[in-house]
């Protein structure tokens, strides 16, 4: 999958897990707004990335067509929230269940946890 990931998830261990695997990875337009940077991933053909859920579903409501949205949220529980390697291992198992094509979706990705 193409995937464009938001400065909040944004790391090097993250990229080059999801390089690894096999993903192209758009790195993140750094202190932007984030309209700015969900119409650059739409541009890029990504999907976004994200822990700001509130932001970016809103705008992939307002957008008749999209690349995919793929949600991090944070449990309220630092011992339960998703580090690096399930947020790559959820993408994964995503890719794997939807064949890669994610066009048009929301996804939470805590829902995909091994």
């Amino acid at each position: 999958m193409r995937l464009y990931l938001d400065e909040d998830v944004a790391s090097a261990e993250l990229q080059a897990r999801l390089t690894a695997a096999g993903h192209e990875v758009i790195a993140p337009l750094r202190s932007e707004p984030d309209a700015r940077c969900w119409a650059y991933a739409q541009e890029q053909a990504a999907a976004v990335v994200t822990m700001n859920a509130v932001d970016f579903v809103a705008l992939a409501e307002a957008t008749r067509h999209h690349h995919g949205l793929l949600l991090v949220y944070r449990e309220n529980d630092p011992t339960r929230d998703m580090r690096i390697v399930a947020i790559a291992q959820a993408i994964e198992r995503v890719a794997e269940l939807f064949r890669g094509e994610i066009s048009d979706q929301v996804l939470v990705l805590n829902r995909f946890r091994s």
